[in-house]
């Protein structure tokens, strides 16, 4: 058994080339499926790499910007000194840099 959806314009195209072929549903579809010669671009999965990598880039991404957002409330607090404030801001942009220059490189 195979299932597919389809949207309402769609189907009305589908049930109209169905009536005119004189065939039921399994016909139809096995003639259009096995024995036509229609060229598909099929889409590759991608690469485990880069599924791993999305992961924990949106994960750390969160995190990142939880840690920014205390760290500028602090900040406009006045509750950490402008040096501390400045060499943590600078980490930070270096992580977001890293993982940019990563997920560029990944296959």
């Amino acid at each position: 058994m195979v299932s597919f959806r389809l949207s309402e314009k769609d189907f009305s195209q589908f049930e109209k080339k169905l009536a005119s072929s004189c065939m039921n549903q399994s016909e139809f579809f096995r003639e259009v499926f096995l024995h036509s010669n229609i060229q598909l671009t099929v889409k590759s999965a991608p690469s485990k790499n880069l599924e791993r990598l999305t992961f924990l880039f949106n994960k750390s991404s969160h995190h990142l910007n939880q840690i920014a957002h205390q760290l500028n409330q602090a900040h406009l607090m006045g509750k950490i000194p402008l040096s501390f404030y400045s060499s943590l801001n600078n980490a930070l942009i270096s992580i977001r840099d890293l993982l940019i220059t990563e997920i560029k490189d990944v296959d």
